[in-house]
C-alpha cells in the first residue's frame, strides 16, 4: 500500500479548502485521507443530526451503505456515540475489550474516532474500522483528529454556502413575484403567477393560496400549484378545521416537520398522492395573510426536505410572499371601491377632470398647459421624436420626465445631457463613446449616452447649441438607429428615443445655416411648446402654494401661507425667468422668513424690480374731482375753489365729505401706484401701516 505523507495531506487539504468549488468532494477527499494514512479498511464521516439524537452518515468508503442507513447509531452510544456527545477523540485496538463497543460489522477489530468540532460545537465524527488488531497509533489519531477539524469547518463553510445559495433564490424569486404583482391588477392573475414562480424558482413542490369567502363563510382554494381544477374545487375548510383553518384562526405561521403523519392534516384534495417520495419526508409551511389585524387567507408549501433544506428560511419566504397577497387584495379592494365610486358619481368625475390641472411634476390649470398635458399623454407611447421648445425656466426638462415615465420605456434607461455644458470636442465623446487609445486621455474604453440609453430615452437638451459635424453624426442615429464610437470601426445598433429641447428658435438657426434642416426635420415629428408663466397667469397661485409647501418642508419651517399684498405682488411681475425664477423667489423668501406669513418685505427684489418700472400717471386725474350728495354739481378738488352752490350741497357734513372723499382718492392712487404693496403705501403717505389698514376699512376701499 502507499505510504502518505501526513503533512503532506493536511497541507494538500488545506489547500483544497481555499480554491474548491465542491465541498461535498472536499470531505470525501478527508476521509480518503484518513483512510490511507492509517491503512484501514473502511470508515465513514457523520453528523450529528440533533432532531432525532442520531448520528447521519455523510460519506463511507468500505461500508453497506443500506446496513448504514439502516443503523442508526445514537448520540453516546457505541464508541462513535461516545465520541460525539463527549467531544473526545477516541483510539481502541481491540474492540473486543471495550464496554461501548457496538458491532456493526463482524470482522472490525480495532476502531478510530475523530469528533469534528467548529467553534466549540460538536457537529459530527469521523470513525476509521480495521479487520486487525492494533491497527491505529496515537500519531494517527493526532493526525486524524486535524483532518476532522479540518472537515468540521468544511460542513461548516457548505452549510453557509448552501444557506446563501438558499436566500439569494428566495430574494430572486420575491423580486420576480413582486414584477408579477406590479404587472397587473387582475387579482385571479396575480395569485397564479405567485403560485408558478414559487414553484418555478424554488423547486416547491406544491402549494395554495386559500382566502376566506365571507359570504359561505368558508375558507377556499383560490389558486393553487400542480392541482387540478376538480381538486382545487375540493378545497374549502372551515375556520379552525385541519392545518389550513387552525393557522386561519390563530394568525400563526407553521412548520410542520413530517405532514403524512400529523393528526391535523385532512389531505381533503389528494396533496400524498402527488408526491413519488417518501410523503413522511414532505414538510408543510403555512403562513397567515393579514391585513390591518384582518385575517384574509393562508398561503401553503409542501417541500420535500433533503439534509440541507432551511425549512426556517422557507417559512420567513413564505411569510413575506403572504404580505405580497396581502397588499394585492388590498390594492384590487381599493381598485374595486374606486370603480363603485366612479360609477356613483360619473358625472360629478367628469366636472372635477374639467378642473384638472396637474401631470406628474408638472403643474397648471391655463388652458395651454391642459392642451400640453392632452398632448403629453398622446405622444408619450409612442416611438416618435420629441421638441421640446421653450423659454428658460419653463419646464422642458420636467416635460421630457413626464413623456419617459408615461411611457413603455418608464422601466428603461432614461438618460439627460445638456449639449450647451459640454466643450465640442468631448461631446462626440460622451453621446457616441470612445475606444481606447482612440486619441490622448482615452485610457480605457467608454460607453456613450446613447449606449447607455439603449431601450430606454435619452434627453438633449439644448440641442441649439450642437456643432454641425456633430449634428449629422446625431442624423445617423436618427435615421439608422445605429452609433459608432470614436475609434471603432463597428456599428452599433441602438433603441433609443430622442427627446430634444431648446430656447431657441431652431427655424431661424435653419435658415442662418447654423442648424441642419434635415435633423430639424427628424427631430420635429412632434412638437410641444412650453407656455411662459406671464402667459398662464391663472397658474402663479397654484405655483406658489406648491413651493411654499416644498421648501417649508425642506427647510424645517412652519410658514402659514403668503399674505394678500405679496401675493398680488407676485401676481403683477412678469416673471422673465419663469417657473424656476418663481421657485428661486419663494425658496429665498422661505429661507429668510421670519413670521409665520410671507409678506411683501419677504419679495424686496421682486418689490424693486416692479418700482423700477415706468410709472402711471392716468391716475392722478381721479383725485380732481369728488362727486357730492343728492345729485348736486361736483367738486372741482383740482382747482382748489368751491362754489356756494357746491358747498350748500354739503350742509353739516363738509368736512367729513370733502376729507374722506380725499383720503379715499389718495388711498386708492398710491395702491395702484405701488402696486398694492401697503408698507410702501403707508410710507409714502405719511402713515404708519395699522393707520393705513384701519382707513381702508372704514372708507370700504375696495382693491
Amino acid at each position: 500500500m502507499k505510504k502518505f505523507n501526513p503533512i503532506q495531506s493536511i497541507h494538500e487539504v488545506a489547500t483544497a479548502m481555499n480554491s474548491t468549488q465542491d465541498p461535498d468532494g472536499l470531505l470525501e477527499l478527508i476521509l480518503d485521507r484518513c483512510i490511507q494514512i492509517c491503512g484501514v479498511e473502511s470508515g465513514s464521516l457523520m453528523l450529528i443530526d440533533e432532531k432525532h439524537g442520531v448520528l447521519d452518515a455523510v460519506t463511507s468508503r468500505g461500508m453497506n451503505q443500506q446496513l448504514l442507513r439502516e443503523t442508526k447509531l445514537k448520540i453516546g452510544q457505541g464508541i462513535t456515540g461516545v465520541a460525539a456527545s463527549t467531544g473526545k477523540a477516541k483510539l481502541v485496538n481491540d474492540v473486543s475489550k471495550d464496554p461501548d463497543y457496538i458491532q456493526v460489522k463482524e470482522e472490525i477489530k480495532s476502531e478510530l474516532v475523530a469528533p469534528m468540532i467548529v467553534e466549540d460545537d460538536i457537529i459530527g465524527v469521523i470513525s476509521l474500522d480495521s479487520n486487525r488488531l492494533n491497527a491505529f497509533t496515537a500519531e494517527m489519531l493526532e493526525i486524524v483528529s486535524v483532518l476532522a477539524h479540518q472537515a468540521g469547518q468544511i460542513f461548516k463553510n457548505l452549510q453557509t454556502i448552501r444557506s446563501l445559495e438558499q436566500r439569494t433564490k428566495i430574494q430572486a424569486t420575491l423580486i420576480e413575484i413582486s414584477k408579477v404583482v406590479s404587472s397587473t391588477l387582475d387579482q385571479n392573475e396575480v395569485f397564479d403567477s405567485i403560485m408558478v414562480t414559487m414553484e418555478k424558482s424554488l423547486r416547491l413542490e406544491k402549494g395554495s393560496i386559500v382566502l376566506f369567502n365571507k359570504e359561505e363563510g368558508l375558507l377556499r382554494i383560490v389558486a393553487a400549484s400542480g392541482l387540478s381544477p376538480e381538486e382545487i374545487d375540493k378545497g374549502s375548510y372551515q375556520p379552525g378545521e385541519g392545518i389550513t383553518g387552525k393557522v386561519y384562526e390563530s394568525g400563526e405561521p407553521i412548520i410542520i416537520e413530517s405532514v403524512a403523519s400529523h393528526p391535523d392534516f385532512l389531505n381533503r384534495v389528494g396533496y400524498l398522492s402527488h408526491f413519488k417520495h417518501d410523503p413522511h419526508n414532505v414538510s408543510l409551511l403555512c403562513a397567515p395573510i393579514l391585513s390591518e389585524q384582518t385575517m384574509l387567507g393562508v398561503v401553503n408549501a409542501f417541500i420535500v426536505q433533503n439534509k440541507h433544506t432551511d425549512l426556517k428560511s422557507f417559512l420567513d419566504f413564505l411569510q413575506v410572499v403572504a404580505s405580497i397577497i396581502s397588499q394585492s387584495i388590498k390594492i384590487q379592494n381599493l381598485v374595486e371601491e374606486a370603480k363603485k365610486e366612479i360609477s356613483r358619481e360619473n358625472i360629478q368625475l367628469k366636472r372635477e377632470l374639467k378642473n384638472k390641472y396637474k401631470f406628474g411634476s408638472l403643474i397648471g390649470k391655463a388652458a395651454s398647459m391642459e392642451k400640453m398635458f392632452e398632448k403629453i399623454q398622446l405622444v408619450a407611447d409612442s416611438r416618435a421624436s420629441v421638441l421640446i421648445t421653450g423659454e428658460s425656466g419653463t419646464g422642458k426638462e420636467m416635460i421630457a420626465n413626464a413623456i419617459h415615465y408615461n411611457s413603455s420605456r418608464s422601466e428603461n434607461p432614461f438618460i439627460k445631457i445638456n449639449c450647451a455644458a459640454i466643450p465640442e470636442n468631448l461631446l462626440e465623446s460622451e453621446l457616441f463613446g470612445h475606444k481606447k487609445g482612440s486619441f490622448t486621455g482615452a485610457v480605457t474604453d467608454k460607453k456613450g449616452k446613447f449606449e447607455l440609453a439603449d431601450t430606454g430615452t435619452i434627453f438633449l437638451d439644448e440641442i441649439g447649441e450642437m456643432d454641425l459635424n456633430l449634428q449629422s453624426k446625431l442624423l445617423r442615429v436618427l435615421q439608422e438607429r445605429e452609433i459608432e464610437a470614436i475609434g471603432s470601426t463597428k456599428a452599433k445598433k441602438v433603441d433609443v428615443r430622442i427627446i430634444a429641447a431648446t430656447n431657441a428658435e431652431l427655424e431661424q438657426l435653419v435658415s442662418e445655416k447654423k442648424f441642419r434642416a434635415d435633423l430639424f426635420y427628424r427631430l420635429n415629428v412632434v412638437k410641444i411648446n412650453t407656455p411662459a408663466l406671464r402667459d398662464r397667469v391663472e397658474d402663479i397661485p397654484l405655483l406658489m402654494n406648491h413651493f411654499l409647501e416644498k421648501y417649508t418642508k425642506d427647510n424645517n419651517k412652519v410658514i402659514k401661507g403668503i399674505s394678500r399684498e405679496a401675493s398680488k405682488l407676485l401676481l403683477k411681475y412678469r416673471w422673465p425667468g419663469n417657473v424656476r425664477e418663481l421657485e428661486n423667489v419663494i425658496e429665498r423668501a422661505v429661507v429668510l422668513a421670519q413670521d409665520e406669513v410671507l409678506s411683501e418685505d419677504d419679495f424686496s427684489d421682486i418689490l424693486s424690480s416692479l418700482e423700477d418700472l415706468p410709472e402711471h400717471t392716468a391716475e392722478v386725474t381721479q383725485l380732481n374731482h369728488v362727486e357730492t350728495v343728492s345729485g348736486t354739481e361736483p367738486l372741482d378738488l383740482g382747482s382748489g375753489r368751491l362754489t356756494p352752490g357746491q358747498l350748500d350741497g354739503l350742509d353739516g357734513r363738509a368736512m367729513e365729505i370733502v376729507v374722506s372723499e380725499v383720503e379715499s382718492r389718495l388711498i386708492q392712487y398710491a395702491m395702484k401706484k405701488f402696486r398694492y404693496t401697503k408698507t410702501r403705501v403707508a410710507k409714502f403717505l405719511g402713515i404708519n401701516r395699522n393707520t393705513l389698514d384701519k382707513k381702508i376699512k372704514e372708507l370700504n376701499i375696495e382693491y
